[in-house]
Formats: structure tokens, C-alpha cells, sequence
């Protein structure tokens, strides 16, 4: 296993990859919040030709929606391809190539997939792509476009989502394995999933998250419409809100500053928490922004008075590596989370807490911190020592290294 995160400095033009052709498989829709994929294949698309590969639909729940006639491929679907204003060209799997997890029908479902994805995306045989793999249940795409390259990258404990039960666990576990050991290089973001996951695959690198730190530390502020007369203090997330925050520590915190605002922009998924997000909606100080543009997200920081990560204390937690962490400390507020792995690693400064006593009294005292502070300047030069550019160039260091030894194994 390798670890290679101290990469610094801003990254040369010979440096990095160029002329590659590069797709991503992705786990989600490309439009949505912005998250780590987003982040390196928007910068690697300036020198390489990157697609998205946004992911199909399986063949059990399109034949439900099919026999009830409410099944409509969008127009953008039937576009099938858009360039992104990146540069990231999206691939929009098409509804009728659909793929089963039932091993008597996979390889052909496969089979169709991919030559339908192989002529969308104009990839001859002789263009050797590399191939970007997000999750255990890509296993069987390794070698199905004659790539030259295949990465692995793990961003989180799949093990660890909500709903996964132990024979899902077990399932997740299996095609992990496979996946890591087909594939010519795994990317994780913690030393936790380094520790893990190289068990599985010697060419593990550990390259955590970062931050564009331009955008962040020069930040607008003038408030979004949304926030503008909101109660100040105001205490911000920006993320997922799903059962992986500790959402009866929010609540207890809410509930005991009513005239606190508590603030939530990202996505929500309800999974195992329906009642308890309910519970907090129902709140007049909590409030759930929802999606906004990744353009906008600075300056919803930047109204923020302190920013939090109040994960639940479990397995996910243990092994995230929140972007927002970096995003807190480039726009130099002060940071209360709760006690995790990346964020007893997190050189800067923040407080830890456990309970939602502690996240009051954490809160009290930040709120006493003036913007000029030492220690939210230490935060601002952590982050700066931690851009996206540094990353893609450490991404592309791992890429050529890989590449140049797949080319002496096949020469001897």
C-alpha cells in the first residue's frame, strides 16, 4: 500500500495526464451535489478526454415500472450524450440496455451494454481507454473495452450505508474483493480504507479529499436570498443528510437554542431516519436548503457562523473523509464536529464533541472566535496546502506509474 497525500504545490503542465481517454463509471446521476468525482474528472477533462458513464438501470425494477405503463424516456435520456461546461462529457445509459443480476442473463445484459456504450461514445477497439470504477458491483466491467488501465476508487465503507444487512454486507464484501483484484490500481481517501482495502490489491493509494480553495477563501459576503433573514447565529452543514449524522444530537442542540438557526444544503435521504428528520423539520430553526449550484456553495459558508460534521459514532464515520471539511477551513470558520477518524487527523483547528452538551458549550465558545483568529488562519493554510490541483496531480503520478509498468510487463 502506498500512501502519497502530502503532495504540494500547484501542479506543472508536464506533470500531468494528458491525452487520455478516460471513463468514469459512476455510482449517481452526474447533476446533483458536487462530490470528489465531480471535483478530479472536471479538472482531468482539461487535458483528456473524460467521459461519464451515468449508471443503467436494472432490469427487475424497469420491467415493474414498464408493466405499469409509467415508464417515459426523458428527452434527456434520448439525447444520450451532453458535455458538461467542464468539459465532462455524460453519458446517459439508455433505458432499453438495461442490466440483471441474474447470473443466467448477466453476461449477455453486459455484452449489450457495452456495445451499445462503446458506439454512444465512439470508443474503438484501438483507443485503450482507462477505466474509472465507483463500487463493488462493477466487477464484471474490467476488460470490456479493451482498456489499458483500471482503477478502483473507494471513497467510502460501502459495508457501512444504511439498509445493508449482513447479507448484503457479505455481497458487498465478495465483489469488493473481485473488484480490487482484477483492477491495476486502487484510489482510497482514508487511512482507514487504506488499511483495509490494500488488503486486497499491493498498488493502494491513499489520496484523500481536498478543497478548490480559490473559490472558498474568496468567497462573496453578501448572503444567498435564501439565508438573508435567517436569526443569526447560524450553525451549517452542506452534504447528505441521511442516518449518518447524529440526528438526536441536532435535535437536543436545536431544541435547546430556539433562536440558533440550524442549517442544512445538500441532498436528503431518509433512509432509516424518515421519523427523526420529520421530527426536526417540524422545527422553526431548522432549516433544509435542499441542492444548490456548486458555484453558490462558498458563499452559503461564508454566511455560516459555524460549520459542522455531526456524524453518527459509527463504521461510516470511521472511514469518510468529508470534502467539507476542507471546505470549512478554506473559508475560515470556526469547525464543531463530532469525534471521528479524519477529523482527529485534521491538522488545523476544530472541537470534537460527543453529545449535544458538548456541541453547545463548542458552539458557545467558537462563537467568541474573532475571523482574525490564529487558528482559523492555521485552518485557511491547511487548505490551501490541499487543492484539487495538487490532487489530479498526484492522481496523475499513480496513472503513469501504473501505465508505464503495465508497458515493461508487456514488452517482456
Amino acid at each position: 500500500m502506498t500512501d502519497i497525500s502530502d503532495a504540494s504545490g500547484q501542479a506543472g503542465p508536464d506533470s500531468l495526464l494528458q491525452g487520455e481517454t478516460i471513463i468514469y463509471f459512476g455510482p449517481e446521476r452526474w447533476e446533483g451535489m458536487w462530490r470528489n468525482r465531480h471535483q478530479l474528472m472536471s479538472r482531468l477533462a482539461r487535458r483528456n478526454r473524460v467521459i461519464y458513464v451515468e449508471p443503467p438501470q436494472n432490469l427487475r425494477p424497469l420491467l415493474r415500472s414498464l408493466s405499469g405503463f409509467r415508464f417515459t424516456p426523458s428527452s434527456e435520456h434520448e439525447a444520450r450524450m451532453t458535455e458538461h461546461e467542464s468539459g465532462v462529457v455524460v453519458y446517459h445509459s439508455p433505458w432499453w440496455t438495461p442490466l440483471t443480476g441474474r447470473r443466467r442473463f448477466r453476461n449477455l445484459s453486459l455484452r449489450v451494454y457495452f456495445e451499445f456504450l462503446a458506439r454512444g461514445c465512439s470508443i474503438e477497439k484501438s483507443c485503450q481507454p482507462i477505466i474509472w470504477l465507483s463500487r463493488p458491483q462493477m466487477s464484471d466491467y474490467v476488460g470490456k473495452l479493451g482498456e489499458k488501465l483500471s482503477i478502483y476508487h473507494v471513497v467510502d465503507e460501502y459495508t457501512a450505508y444504511a439498509g445493508v444487512d449482513a447479507r448484503a454486507r457479505d455481497w458487498v464484501i465478495k465483489h469488493e474483493q473481485s473488484v480490487a483484484q482484477q483492477v491495476d490500481a486502487v484510489i482510497v481517501v482514508t487511512p482507514a480504507l487504506l488499511k483495509s482495502k490494500s488488503l486486497y490489491n499491493p498498488h493502494t493509494y491513499l489520496v484523500p479529499n481536498a478543497v478548490n480553495y480559490a473559490a472558498y477563501a474568496n468567497a462573496s459576503a453578501e448572503a444567498p436570498p435564501d439565508m438573508a433573514e435567517m436569526l443569526r447565529p447560524i450553525i451549517g452543514f452542506t452534504g447528505l443528510v441521511s442516518a449518518r449524522l447524529d440526528l438526536g444530537l441536532i435535535l437536543d442542540a436545536a431544541q435547546a437554542r430556539p433562536k440558533w438557526s440550524f442549517v442544512f444544503v445538500g441532498s436528503i435521504d431518509d433512509t432509516e431516519c424518515a421519523r427523526a428528520l420529520q421530527r426536526l423539520d417540524e422545527l422553526d430553526n431548522v432549516h433544509f436548503l435542499g441542492v444548490r449550484p456548486v458555484e453558490s456553495m462558498p458563499a452559503y459558508l461564508q454566511r455560516f457562523d459555524i460549520c459542522t460534521i455531526p456524524y453518527a459514532a459509527d463504521d461510516n464515520a470511521a472511514n469518510a473523509s468529508p470534502l467539507k471539511l476542507y471546505e470549512y477551513a478554506a473559508v475560515g470558520k470556526p469547525i464543531v464536529t463530532s469525534d471521528f477518524a479524519a477529523a482527529r487527523e485534521f491538522s488545523g483547528h476544530l472541537q470534537r464533541v460527543s453529545n449535544a452538551t458538548e456541541f453547545l458549550r463548542a458552539c458557545e465558545l467558537a462563537l467568541r472566535m474573532s475571523p482574525a483568529d490564529p487558528q482559523l488562519l492555521e485552518n485557511q493554510q491547511f487548505a490551501a496546502d490541499n487543492t484539487w490541483e495538487n490532487r489530479v496531480d498526484t492522481v496523475s503520478e499513480i496513472i503513469k506509474e501504473r501505465l508505464s509498468t503495465n508497458r515493461r510487463q508487456v514488452m517482456n
